[in-house]
C-alpha cells in the first residue's frame, strides 16, 4: 500500500492519471497503424485488379496467381 501514496495520490487519482496517459498513447498508435495501411495502397502504375478476383496484379503476368484467371491480352515477351 506504499506505493498508492506515492507523491500523495490515492488509487482513483492515479487510475484517472493512468487512463489520461494511455488515450493519446492508443490514439498514436491507431493513427500510425491507419497511415501504413494507407500508404501501402499507393496507386502503382504496374499492378491492375483481376477481372476475376479483384486482387491487384501485375500487368504481365500470364494468369492471376490468386484465382489462376488467364489474363485477356497477354503477350508472352
Amino acid at each position: 500500500m506504499a506505493i498508492l501514496g506515492i507523491f500523495g495520490l490515492g488509487l482513483m487519482e492515479m487510475l484517472i492519471l493512468g487512463v489520461i496517459c494511455m488515450v493519446p498513447l492508443i490514439a498514436g498508435i491507431v493513427v500510425f497503424a491507419t497511415s501504413k495501411s494507407n500508404a501501402s495502397r499507393t496507386i502503382n502504375p504496374n499492378l491492375m485488379p483481376c477481372p476475376d478476383c479483384g486482387i491487384q496484379i501485375s500487368q504481365r503476368a500470364a494468369a492471376c496467381p490468386h484465382c489462376g484467371c488467364p489474363l485477356k491480352g497477354h503477350s508472352p515477351e
